[in-house]
Formats: structure tokens, C-alpha cells, sequence
């Protein structure tokens, strides 16, 4: 059966796709909400696998990535079920060949920063966040598409958004 990644930045609408697919039936994890999956590691000492405890105040994104955990990942992916993954981490990539493909939910910078300002994650509220996920976010989405994942309008009602991804797939 299809494994299928569905990322983009935060805001982009990941995690309502994800809940969407799961009101329709599918098996469908926020990678963010499982314990153990993904980590925040020190990027220089990521290869001891060591965990870092989230910190106060901003993350430094320069020192830290926000890793899968290839054990927990592959046991994501093991069922026979047919399985959408959404989530956005700095070594997605060395995953990509574990998925069937990797769809990016793109939107417009002000669509981004609307979402970002009513977002349920309070680290988009602290000083200067949505300022730092928006003023990349073109470079970030075009690395993410350059990487293999294809674009996907997230400027429409999560249910179209889904629908759309689930035509994609052949379901």
C-alpha cells in the first residue's frame, strides 16, 4: 500500500489536512504529536542521537534541527494500511525514499502569516517567529519542491485539499 509525506512550512495546513484524512478513514499521523518520533537535537552531536530538552523562549534553528527517529518512522511506515505522514523536519529528505511521494501544501506569504498570527502552537507567537518562518518561507517551499516534493494549493477548504491529494494517489 502508498506511504505519502504531506509537508510545507508551519501554517501551510499539514495538520488539518492530516485531520481530514482521518475523519475519511485513512491512516493519517502529525508526526509532531507522537512522542519519540521526532526529536530536537544538538545538529552537531545528532549522530549520539541525543535528545535536547525544548528550551525556554526561541529555538536556535541555527544550533538545533528538529529530527525524525529512523526506528519510529519505519514502524509508521510498516503497516499494510495505506499511510499519509504529515510534518516538516530538517532530515525529512534522507526519507524521501521511504515514501510513494511527498506532496507540499503551498500558500501565499500573507495566507502564512495569517494562519502563523492564530496558530495553536504558542513558540509562533513569541517575538520576531512569524517574522522568521515568513522571510524564508518562498526559499524554504522552492527548496522543498526542488527536493521532489510536488506542490499542492493549500489556499482552499482542508477537504478540497485532501480530496485533491487522495485523486493524486489514485483513491
Amino acid at each position: 500500500m502508498g506511504k505519502y509525506l504531506i509537508t510545507g512550512r508551519q501554517g501551510s495546513g499539514k495538520t488539518t489536512v492530516i485531520k481530514q484524512l482521518q475523519k475519511l478513514g485513512y491512516t493519517a499521523y502529525n508526526t509532531d504529536d507522537l512522542l519519540d518520533v521526532t526529536k530536537l537535537q544538538d545538529k552537531e552531536t545528532k549522530e549520539t542521537k541525543e535528545t535536547i530538552e525544548w528550551p525556554e523562549g526561541k529555538v536556535d534553528w541555527l544550533r538545533y534541527a528538529w529530527n525524525w527517529q529512523k526506528p519510529e518512522i519505519e514502524k509508521l511506515l510498516a503497516s499494510d494500511e495505506i499511510v499519509f505522514i504529515g510534518a516538516v523536519v530538517s532530515n525529512q529528505v534522507d526519507f524521501y525514499p521511504m515514501f510513494d511521494k511527498v506532496f507540499v501544501i503551498t500558500v501565499s506569504v500573507n495566507t502564512l502569516r495569517t494562519r502563523l498570527e492564530n496558530h495553536e502552537h504558542s513558540s509562533h507567537h513569541l517575538p520576531g517567529e512569524i517574522d522568521r518562518i515568513t522571510n524564508d518561507y518562498e526559499k524554504k517551499q522552492a527548496s522543498l519542491i526542488n527536493e521532489g516534493a510536488e506542490p499542492i494549493s493549500g489556499e482552499r477548504p482542508p477537504e478540497e485539499i485532501a480530496n485533491n491529494i487522495l485523486n493524486l494517489v489514485g483513491l
